[in-house]
């Protein structure tokens, strides 16, 4: 039996687990503060703590992993596991992959997790067997991917799938990607808090703001999820209008690729039974052929789809398959 190491660095979390080349995980996914405040070196000896602890608890020696696979943030080179620019870790150009070649010993493999989410969804997900299968995950921000016969498309620079910024409305608000009006400014989670943060200081009132007592700072999806349970004309509504904003980037990404599934995922795509029906009504009328329904899935791996991409990714390159 084989033993990988997985590792999964978060803006605010970093998950570690081991898996067998079975694809079971063989511990707990363990789980800690990515210590991102406290600079680039903090947050790679975290990784490094907390990858001793998981090999600790799956009763392994560093001895006995044959690989490591990373999802990691921001933009990197995949090839050489170099994150060029991620500014929550506080890492700019710094060599993730050779760092923990060196203080492992072993073959480390390093992707963007949106990648690894396209990667898990089409070997062991909801996605399993189709041909071209794109994820797109609606959280905070708005990442994705792309697989094509099972293994990640990069395209020529290694940037392919950056779903978040499509433009849907190009006299739209700036993006940070220097372009407007970009998906992710309008589906994201970020970009709902705001909305909620905006309705709340013009004096709406809903079920979902008394649940927090009205302050700002505590808004998210789930008071809105909840209060839509109640039947709360404000929060049906508010998630309704993620599924037209949903509905419309689906629907550029359906007349670009022509996929065989989308896997959605994500907070946002929890409360999928209230914006379903906008979000289909938004991709018919936009998608220039017939799109069926059972096209779009909702992932079951839901925060462990890149842990388990990270472990398709080391086991298919060990296997000389990627």
């Amino acid at each position: 039996m084989r033993y990988f190491l997985i590792i999964d660095i978060g803006g605010t979390k970093t998950t570690a687990v081991v898996f067998n080349d079975q694809g079971e995980p063989v511990t707990d996914f363990k789980v800690k503060s990515s210590r991102t405040y406290e600079g680039e070196d903090a947050v790679f000896q975290n990784t490094i703590e907390l990858a001793y602890d998981v090999l600790e608890a799956a009763g392994k020696k560093k001895e006995e992993i044959e690989g490591i696979g990373v999802a990691a943030p921001g933009p990197l080179d995949y090839k050489t596991g170099l994150i060029l620019d991620a500014p929550l870790m506080g890492w700019k150009n710094f060599p993730l992959g050779e760092r923990l070649r060196q203080e492992f010993g072993v073959p480390v493999y390093v992707e963007n997790d949106g990648n690894l989410g396209a990667l898990a969804e089409a070997n062991v997900g909801v996605a399993k067997g189709e041909n071209v299968v794109l994820y797109q995950t609606i959280s905070t921000g708005c990442g994705g991917g792309i697989a094509i016969g099972g293994e990640i498309f990069h395209g020529h620079s290694g940037f392919a799938g950056e779903f978040g910024h499509v433009s849907i409305n190009f006299a739209g608000p700036k993006c940070g990607c220097g372009g407007s009006g970009c998906f992710e400014l309008y589906a994201s989670g970020t970009a709902m808090n705001n909305r909620m943060k905006r309705d709340m200081k013009c004096g709406i009132r809903s079920l979902a703001f008394e649940s927090i007592g009205y302050d700002p700072e505590k808004v998210n999806g789930k008071i809105l999820s909840d209060a839509a349970e109640k039947g709360d004309p404000y929060a049906i509504n508010m998630l309704q209008q993620e599924g037209y904003y949903i509905g419309v980037g689906l629907s550029n990404l359906f007349n670009l690729f022509d996929p065989d599934i989308i896997v959605l995922a994500g907070g946002m795509v929890k409360a999928d039974k209230y914006f379903w029906y906008t979000m289909m009504n938004e991709i018919h009328r936009h998608t220039c052929f017939q799109v069926e329904e059972n096209r779009i899935r909702i992932s079951e791996l839901n925060d462990k789809v890149v842990a388990y991409g990270a472990y398709v990714m080391v086991k298919k390159a060990l296997d000389g398959k990627l």
